[in-house]
């Protein structure tokens, strides 16, 4: 992504999940609409499968996108390949970071375990796609920090109040990335006299993702990118 020293011109438009509004969440299909609807990144889910394959998915188990109750971490890849049909499936990372690479468009990988994190560090590096970027799990953004020192963090938070300096320490984050509703002008600014840009997430209601490029912050996730790109272009028109 962008060089960690210079603040972004323009606030970042961040694909919450892919164009999800028009198509599946986390599917390739939901990835190439948002790069085509002017994505400058786009956040993903990942986790692994029983065989230790990267997959984008977001929830435990199937149920709620592919009617299948079973959990992601015990079904292997050959099961989950089976799942959907045609383009309208659940991809392996591999596969998305292909896109990303082809499209120019990086993702943000939201993890939940440093076994995760470290596996998609890998396939990062196996597809050659270094502009991608981490978020999700404290353990794992501190593995992926330790094993990549120039890779972009954004460093989830859900708290009230600032983190704690030794945990900014040790995950040097290029980004802070609180709950939107949980951001508040100071805080911008804070994080901004450390060197740390802001992203937040996820306001999609056009006067809630207006209240948060108010505040100055230097990217949005969201479930509406139609909506902030809108907005994002009248600003800087």
């Amino acid at each position: 992504m962008t060089d960690s020293h210079v603040r972004p011109a323009r606030p970042l438009a961040v694909s919450h999940r892919g164009d999800h509004p028009t198509h599946r969440e986390n599917t390739l299909l939901a990835l190439d609409a948002a790069m085509t609807a002017g994505a400058d990144a786009i956040e993903v889910d990942v986790q692994l499968t029983a065989d230790g394959v990267p997959v984008l998915v977001h929830d435990d188990t199937f149920e709620r996108l592919w009617g299948d109750p079973r959990p992601v971490a015990a079904t292997t890849w050959d099961q989950v390949r089976t799942l959907g049909e045609g383009e309208v499936r659940v991809p392996r990372l591999a596969e998305a970071l292909d896109l990303s690479v082809e499209r120019g468009v990086p993702l943000v990988l939201d993890q939940k375990h440093a076994t995760t994190s470290m596996a998609a560090l890998r396939t990062v590096q196996e597809t050659g796609a270094t502009e991608t970027a981490f978020c999700g799990s404290l353990e794992g953004l501190v593995a992926v920090r330790t094993a990549s020192a120039g890779t972009t963090l954004f460093l989830n938070d859900t708290n009230l109040q600032l983190p704690d300096v030794r945990t900014l320490a040790l995950v040097r984050p290029q980004y802070y990335n609180p709950y939107w509703r949980f951001l508040a002008p100071a805080t911008v600014d804070a994080m901004h006299t450390f060197g740390i840009r802001v992203c937040c997430w996820t306001p999609s209601d056009p006067e809630d993702l207006a209240l948060v490029l108010d505040m100055g912050v230097d990217a949005v996730m969201t479930d509406r990118l139609d909506t902030l790109v809108a907005q994002l272009d009248a600003r800087t028109s």
